[in-house]
Order: structure tokens, then C-alpha cells, then sequence
């Protein structure tokens, strides 16, 4: 089979590994595989562009990381089998583009999704169970030899610092203000980092202030992937406040820095995150459960160092050749044109 990938253009790094470890792998199952970007604009616009170059025509399916109109359209116009990779669960989205992802969405031929939880949500827009592949989402930055070293590190540092990050905005608010009413409620050194912009980072600062955080409390803004990643691996958590993610990819990143999760018991994160083992769970909008975490986290002797090392093994378990395994097997479902 020969297969055309489109890259996710936001990818961290700007490199979307999807898509390269695929075009990497295909040749030992007996396809072949090329990438290709589209073009920036109006999605109608760009896909006629597309067309008119000729796109997909020496393919026999099209395999697009991340919503992509343009090339879902013109993929459709050379009546090409597509196949969508869908992460994001669109859970702050507006009505009228929420429709137009579910209409997207349905015209594919197949999609591939992270964990269960964002099948279900894709199930809610009608797109019944023989369209969907739940494939497991891979990461491949460990830093297991670091684990001591941002232990100690981390024990030196004044206080106990806090990292959560995400968009903020209408939908994931009141999940930021659980963290900021968390850390409100403690009296220890205490210090919580947020990462992230969006239309409600206003309202979470002036909830900063209605509980008079000061100094406690840091706005980053939005930050470049290796930065993010340079306050997760220094952090003693980081706290995943919504699990609205199709996957919860930034938990994951903050396993792979040797950081704790406390993550929100809602979502895909339950699947990810086995109270306990990997990280420490608390039920949505539960700031006192969320502040007993962080106290238990800090007083109970060697917990972090087990979550850390539990993190790292599961960080290993989301590897390539499983995640490219199992989407080359859903891809292989396609009936192409001979």
C-alpha cells in the first residue's frame, strides 16, 4: 500500500513523530510511505491548490495527523481512502465549530484515537464503533537517568513547586481555579506554576487574587515545547487540572521528566494514571482532596521516588513500535482501488 502522510503542524519541536516513526516503519510491512505538508489558508482554497498539483493521485490512502479540512477535502476529490488522527477532544469548542469537526470528522474513512474515552466522545458525534481504532499514544523523550538527579534537585529547591499547564479558557477555568483554590488552601511553602494563554487567563488571574496567592503563584504564559519541559522536570508535580484531552499527553511529558502527576479523576486520565502507582488521582473540583495530595506527596518518604520510577516504566510502554503496529494494522483495513 502506498501511503501518503500529512504531518500535524503544530507538533512540539515542529516535528511530527507520528508520522515520521510510520514512514520510518512502513517498508518492513510492505508499504511505502511519503509526507507532505498542506498548504496554509481557507481550507476550500487549499485544497483546489492541492487538486490542481495533483495530490494523492500515486497514493492509495491518505493518513492525516490532526484536523486537517484542506487535505481531508482533497483527499475526498481524488477519492482517496482517508484516515484521520484525532488527539484533541474539542471539549471548549464553540457550537458552530464543533459541527463542523463532527462533519469533518465523519467523512473520514477511519479514525484513529488515543484512548478510549475520546472513542467515546467521537461515538457521541454518530460515528459508529467500526470506524474508530483506539491506538496507543507513544513518546519517546525518557530521561530515566536523570530520575536521581531531579530528585535531589528537587529536594534542594525552597518549597514545594507545582506545575499545570494547558488553555485556558471557559471550558477548562474551573478545573485552573481547583489548583489555584488547592494551593490557596495550604499552609506550606507552597508555589504553583501556570503554563498556558487563552481567553480566561484574565478570570484565573483575578481568582490569583481573590485568594490573595501573591507571590505564590506564577503566569508563564504559553511556552515552547523544551521550555515547558525544562519546569516539569524541576517541578515536584504537576497537577493535570482537567482531562478534557482526547489523551493526556502533558501528563505524560511530565512522567518522561521524572515529575509526578496529580491529575483530575475524569476523562482520558484514568486510563493513563492508576491512582497510587503512577501518579495520585483527586475527583474534579475537589481542591481539598487536590491539597491533601500535594501534603501527602511531601511528607510521605519515598513516594515521589516511586511515582517517578512507576512513571518511567510507564513512559516506556508507550513506545513507537506499538503505536505504529497497531495503526499500520487499522490502515491495512482500508479497501483501496487496485
Amino acid at each position: 500500500m502506498r501511503l501518503l502522510l500529512i504531518p500535524d503542524p503544530t507538533s512540539p519541536n515542529g516535528e511530527d513523530a507520528f508520522c515520521r516513526e510510520i514512514v520510518k516503519r512502513a517498508p518492513a510491512r510492505g508499504h511505502s510511505a511519503a509526507m507532505q505538508m498542506v498548504p496554509n489558508g481557507p481550507p476550500v482554497a487549499a485544497a483546489e491548490l492541492l487538486s490542481a498539483q495533483g495530490f494523492a493521485l500515486d497514493s492509495d490512502a491518505v493518513v492525516i495527523n490532526s484536523l486537517q479540512p484542506a487535505a481531508l477535502i482533497a483527499a475526498k476529490a481524488a477519492s482517496k481512502p482517508t484516515v484521520l488522527r484525532l488527539i484533541e477532544s474539542y471539549a471548549g469548542a464553540s457550537p458552530d465549530s464543533l459541527a463542523e469537526v463532527k462533519r469533518l470528522a465523519a467523512a473520514a474513512s477511519l479514525l484513529l484515537l488515543p484512548s478510549q474515552h475520546m472513542a467515546g466522545v467521537v461515538a457521541s458525534w454518530g460515528v459508529p464503533p467500526s470506524r474508530m481504532r483506539v491506538i496507543p499514544y507513544a513518546y519517546d523523550q525518557i530521561f530515566a537517568q536523570q530520575i536521581a538527579l531531579v530528585t535531589v534537585r528537587s529536594s534542594r529547591a525552597r518549597g514545594f513547586t507545582v506545575v499545570t499547564a494547558g488553555v485556558v479558557d471557559a471550558a477548562s477555568l474551573p478545573g485552573f481555579e481547583t489548583v489555584l483554590s488547592g494551593v490557596a488552601r495550604l499552609r506550606m511553602d507552597v508555589h504553583v506554576t501556570v503554563i498556558g494563554d487563552g481567553p480566561a487567563l484574565p478570570a484565573l488571574k483575578e481568582k490569583a487574587q481573590a485568594l490573595m496567592l501573591g507571590d505564590r503563584v506564577t503566569f508563564l504564559g504559553e511556552l515552547p515545547h523544551p521550555k515547558k519541559m525544562e519546569y516539569f522536570r524541576s517541578a515536584k508535580a504537576f497537577v493535570e487540572p482537567t482531562g478534557r484531552q482526547g489523551f493526556p499527553s502533558l501528563a505524560l511529558h511530565a512522567l518522561s521528566e521524572g515529575c509526578p502527576v496529580l491529575g483530575v479523576r475524569a476523562g482520558a486520565l484514568p486510563e493513563f494514571i492508576r491512582d497510587g502507582e503512577n501518579g495520585l488521582l483527586f475527583p474534579p473540583g475537589d481542591a481539598a482532596a487536590l491539597a491533601e495530595h500535594i501534603i501527602t506527596l511531601n511528607t510521605t518518604p519515598g513516594l515521589s521516588l516511586r511515582l517517578i520510577a512507576e512513571g518511567v516504566r510507564t513512559v516506556e510502554r508507550h513506545s513507537w513500535d506499538a503505536t505504529v503496529a497497531a495503526a499500520l494494522d487499522a490502515v491495512e483495513t482500508l479497501e483501496v482501488k487496485a
